[in-house]
């Protein structure tokens, strides 16, 4: 089991952890998915930062649910979007 494919299927490692985001995050297609799920099934280094992304996600999350968003912030980000001014930097 070397560093490139340390499990099953035709998904090597690096491939795999190229596309962990995504697949934690459910945006890949069904083949990529079912490609990442055999081999995470397969490979225990790729499980367990799959598992440390998964829970720093949720961390992450449940930090930054912890604040609202400062109302003057809301109305600045609707403003520009009501403008569509969002490309250029306030000056």
């Amino acid at each position: 089991m070397g560093d490139m494919d340390c499990g099953p299927g035709d998904r090597g490692c690096r491939e795999t952890l190229r596309e962990i985001e995504r697949f934690l995050d459910g945006e890949l297609d069904e083949d990529l998915t079912v490609g990442i799920r055999l081999h995470l099934s397969g490979c225990d280094p790729c499980t367990q930062r799959t598992e440390f992304r998964r829970h720093l996600k949720v961390m992450i999350s449940s930090k930054c649910a912890e604040r609202a968003v400062p109302p003057e912030l809301l109305a600045r980000i609707s403003g520009l979007l009501a403008r569509g001014d969002l490309a250029s930097p306030p000056g």
